[in-house]
């Protein structure tokens, strides 16, 4: 014998799967982000920082997910968003600078494992500009987005 579902359940459930279908399941991964160009210098007690990583990650109310950089020789470096588009979204951030490097300063060559570059790396920036917990810096990313430098001190 079997069972069937009365006539309100299945259109019910019916009702329910349409909407899945046009509002979607998905933790809003479909949804399309607007992202600036946003580009900066960083600087050490006036001379450029290079090889760097730059990171926005945002705070307060704003939700969202982080946008990366890495400065070049002359300090400057440009954000790409998590998903390696170019830009950042708009709105406020807490900003880290970062650089992990071998005791010299220079950049680990690319044959160097990650667990020996963690062994032997030395973070070369002050906690106060490095450390996501204890960073100082704070930016605003303008819905035209921009240029924004930083000026650090290695005291």
């Amino acid at each position: 014998m079997t069972r069937q579902i009365p006539r309100t359940a299945s259109h019910f459930c019916g009702l329910v799967l349409c909407l899945f279908g046009v509002l979607g399941c998905g933790g809003g991964d479909n949804v399309e982000i607007s992202l600036l160009p946003v580009t900066g210098t960083v600087l050490a007690d006036g001379q450029p920082v290079a090889n760097a990583a730059v990171t926005f990650a945002p705070y307060g109310a704003q939700v969202g997910r982080p946008a990366y950089g890495r400065t070049d020789e002359s300090g400057k470096y440009e954000l790409a968003f998590v998903d390696g588009r170019p830009g950042c979204p708009p709105g406020n951030y807490i900003v880290t600078i970062s650089k992990f490097a071998q005791p010299d300063g220079s950049a680990f060559p690319a044959n160097v494992p990650p667990e020996e570059q963690t062994a032997i790396g030395v973070e070369h920036i002050p906690p106060q500009y490095s450390d996501p917990t204890k960073t100082k810096l704070l930016a605003e990313v303008s819905p035209q987005g921009g240029d924004i430098p930083f000026e650090i001190s290695m005291k």
